[in-house]
């Protein structure tokens, strides 16, 4: 009987839910007209009957949050000159069902002209509330009134489009214009220099939710930035990096960026003008259909109207070989929107120096390789983006993308050989040249529709195909005779596809979200190598990835929740084996607010899949006697992670402290082992499952602001970290390090200037411990509007250095190191330059993915 009646409850609450509709909406820029045939489709209790053309230039920005029907209409009038009557429905259909009421929209205002325009602050930001007033040019007689929108906008109806127009708002000049359009485009308002002194919060906002921070902009820093890359890069942890051109983490980690849901490129950012964010969300924990991204940023940006941007910036280094390209275009019209970019990376660097050091084991004997020497590295990355856009109002969404993307590089070695251990082995010279090339046009497609009720459907589809080419030529002679001609070539054909579908519910506190995604990849290789006698042979590999999801978030009490149950079902297969499992997938989190900051603990489990290229059966020559092989029986690795973080926030330090343990079962890498191949002992290392990578520790991110301004910001990014592996193949090995990097930011009115660093620390990689990069670089600018010249010293203490060192095991002893030298003390020259018109209409794609997996080997 008990449950009978809770049952009855249940369903008469979502009776009567049902039976309220009400309505969750974000109306950006759209017409009123728009706007009501939306709402029009979003009841069947109300038939909505206005004139379309009477209310088209009546523009709304609103946030409706679980209205009724009635009391939306009325929020988007706000207080322009439309009214709103309903009236009862009488009677019933033909099915005998009640006829719905009747709700009437009209402007009470008949004039044959609309006078329409926007106000905005000296900072560009709408003014809400500002009185406009009409008056005659003749005599100044008052003819009409009204008062601005949120978004800033204003729609009088008069007689003739020759008027003055009056600003008024408290604490502002008042602004008069002479006006003889319909339209009178962008009115600026200045403060008033006798107003009343008031309390001004200086510096950038942070609000805390259960999964990201959200920030805005003080004037101060919106003022000070070119465009929206360089504003952005001004949040915790952040950087532009100098050598790339590219948004960055302090760290390095690897960082998605978002622009109003769509994935967007550093150019996109570069076309966006600073003024036009509204704010971030800085995902401390990303959503469940970014389970597989790093740091992920949403930037938010304002309404958009027609016009376009463009822009370039280039970075020459005076020594050859460095340079950094891009250019970049958009235009909006309408419901339209078409963008352009282009974006080059290229690097020439001659006489680096290695030096790698092989000693083979085996039993109590001991022969040495030394390799020392020069080699001579560069690529250039061809990066192009044409893109389509089409939106209705701000309930459908249409994009189309291609992206055909080049990329060439080569790496050529001449070292000198010093053998010893091995009677068979004698001193002698090794001439390696390696090649790649990559060419990979991709299609997006998208398509966002949300849908009455706090609904929203998003779709998304990718395909790219990858032509590779790729080629190791290794030769090695003695003193009298070729010892060493390995000639691996491969050619592979990748076929990908990515395909997801996505759901959301809003009901205000609480969001469901339910999704599935699908990459299937597969590759078709024509391989010749030192197994096959360097013939000519076949090779399929495919790899399918499924995710699937339902996420929960909201709220109870003071506590914030975050719940997402997923399954991952991954399948490999080649012409040697196959792999599939189901994994399952879960991430939850708990969120708490203290005072000015938050504590956040989070639990989660993830997959990693080995490269498509690693499951191949291909192999090279590394020296004499050694060879690396892929590994067909590779399986997937489960990642599993848990953390508690504590933020701070004050207006002059931001800080993020996090204690975390993080444990890959199956995770993979290269090991060594001796066997027998055409009668020929030899050693051969290939990527191999081992048992477990357990890591944990603590770590940190600081942003230091003492002055409270954007005049010194200081960054800092640190932590201390123990590892341990276990291996059946050489056994358990325990690690300690201490990633450091660190930035300095100086700012004083049209100058500049900005230090980072990145002391390199080791770090247990599989059966290698190895460095960091010893990444240092110094800018100095000089900004004038949108014009900006810098100098620019890479590496201007070391040249950068990498280590490598395997772990101590019963086969082989490898040490190595490298220097690109030539580019020690590189000095840039860097220009840029960008013009805008009007506001960019940025589009609201939810579902972003991209196949990264080339398939070289």
């Amino acid at each position: 009987m008990r449950n009978k009646i809770i049952l009855l409850a249940v369903l008469a609450l979502l009776a009567l839910r049902i039976d309220a509709q009400t309505i969750t909406h974000s109306f950006r820029n759209t017409s009123m007209s728009d706007a009501l045939r939306y709402l029009s489709t979003a009841t069947r209790h109300y038939i909505i009957n206005f004139a379309y053309n009477d209310l088209e230039d009546f523009k709304i920005t609103a946030d409706v949050r679980n209205q009724s029907v009635p009391d939306a209409i009325r929020q988007i009038i706000g207080f322009y000159p439309i009214a709103m009557k309903v009236v009862k429905g009488e009677g019933q259909d033909s099915k005998g069902h009640a006829l719905p009421d009747m709700i009437f929209v009209e402007c009470t205002q008949k004039e044959n002209h609309k006078l329409t325009g926007r106000v905005v602050d000296e900072s560009g930001q709408p003014m809400e509330f500002v009185n406009v007033a009409v008056l005659s040019p003749r005599d100044s007689s008052f003819i009409n009134g009204g008062v601005t929108t949120a978004a800033g906008d204003f729609v009088i109806p008069c007689k003739t489009t020759d008027v003055l127009v009056s600003l008024t708002s408290v604490g502002y000049r008042r602004l008069v214009r002479h006006i003889t359009t319909a339209h009178a485009g962008v009115l600026t308002m200045r403060p008033d220099a006798y107003q009343l002194k008031t309390v001004n919060v200086k510096g950038r906002r942070k609000v805390e939710h259960e999964d990201r921070n959200v920030y805005t902009f003080s004037d101060e820093e919106v003022k000070a930035s070119r465009e929206a890359q360089q504003l952005i890069a001004t949040l915790p942890g952040l950087r532009v990096d100098v050598l790339s051109g590219q948004l960055a983490t302090l760290s390095g980690k690897p960082l998605t960026i978002l622009v109003n849901g769509i994935e967007a490129s550093d150019n996109d950012l570069k076309a966006l003008q600073a003024k036009d964010i509204r704010n971030v969300d800085y995902y401390v924990v990303p959503p469940a259909r970014y389970a597989d991204a790093g740091t992920v940023l949403n930037i938010h940006t304002r309404a958009a109207e027609n016009g376009y941007a463009t822009g370039f910036d280039v970075m020459q280094g005076t020594k050859a070989g460095f340079n950094n390209t891009n250019v970049y275009a958009k235009y909006n019209h309408g419901p339209h929107q078409f963008s352009l970019d282009y974006r080059l990376e290229l690097r020439n660097a001659a006489n680096c120096d290695e030096q790698d050091t092989y000693t083979f084991k085996d039993g109590d004997k001991r022969a040495t390789y030394d390799y020392s020497g020069t080699y001579h590295f560069g690529y250039a990355h061809h990066d192009f983006n044409l893109k389509y856009l089409f939106t209705h109002g701000d309930s459908l969404n249409f994009q189309a993308k291609f992206t055909p993307t080049i990329f060439t590089w080569f790496w050529n070695s001449d070292m000198a050989i010093n053998a010893s251990g091995n009677p068979l082995w004698a001193n002698g010279t090794q001439d390696k040249r390696q090649r790649r090339n990559s060419f990979s046009p991709s299609l997006d497609l998208y398509f966002d529709r949300k849908l009455p009720g706090g609904h929203e459907i998003m779709l998304n589809a990718v395909g790219t195909l990858f032509h590779n080419k790729q080629h190791v030529h290794n030769i090695q002679n003695d003193e009298t005779q070729q010892t060493l001609d390995d000639d691996m070539r491969q050619h592979n054909n990748k076929y990908s596809f990515i395909g997801e579908a996505a759901y959301t519910k809003d009901w205000g506190r609480t969001q469901l979200a339910l999704g599935y995604r699908a990459a299937l990849a597969k590759s078709d290789y024509r391989i010749t190598n030192i197994l096959s006698d360097y013939k000519e042979y076949d090779y399929n590999a495919t790899d399918d990835k499924h995710y699937a999801y339902a996420q929960l978030n909201g709220s109870i009490a003071k506590i914030g929740y975050r719940v997402s149950l997923g399954a991952t079902y991954i399948n490999t297969s080649n012409d040697d084996t196959h792999f599939h499992k189901l994994y399952f997938t879960p991430d939850a989190l708990l969120s708490y607010n203290v005072k000015n900051g938050a504590l956040r603990l989070r639990g989660k489990m993830s997959t990693i899949t080995p490269n498509i290229s690693n499951l191949s059966n291909n192999s090279t020559v590394t020296i004499p006697g050694l060879l690396y092989s892929g590994n067909p029986w590779l399986k997937s690795a489960l990642d599993k992670q848990i953390g508690l973080t504590y933020s701070l926030n004050l207006p002059w330090l931001n800080m993020d402290l996090t204690a975390d343990a993080r444990k890959i079962d199956d995770d993979f890498s290269t090991y060594y082992q001796w066997q027998t191949i055409d009668g020929n002992r030899v050693i051969v290392g290939r990527d191999e499952n081992y048992d477990y990578l357990l890591n944990y520790g603590f770590s940190g991110t600081l942003t230091l602001n003492p002055f409270s301004n954007n005049l010194l910001s200081i960054g800092l990014e640190c932590g201390y970290r123990w590892q341990k592996e276990k291996s059946e193949i050489i056994g358990t090995h325990h690690h300690q390090y201490m990633p450091l990097a660190w930035t300095v930011d100086f700012r004083k009115g049209c100058w500049g200037a900005e230090y980072y660093q990145c002391i390199p620390h080791k770090q247990l990689n599989g059966s290698f411990i190895s460095s960091a990069e010893n990444t240092q670089n110094l800018i100095v600018y000089y900004q004038k509007k949108q014009l900006m010249v810098g100098l620019v010293c890479i590496f201007p203490f070391a040249a950068a250095k990498y280590h490598n060192s395997i772990l101590d095991n019963d086969v082989l002893d490898q040490h190595g190191w490298n220097r690109v030298t030539s580019q020690k003390r590189t000095f840039c020259i860097t220009l840029s330059y960008n013009l805008f018109s009007g506001k960019q209409n940025n589009d609201e794609k939810k579902l972003n993915n991209k196949d990264n997996d080339q398939g070289f080997f």
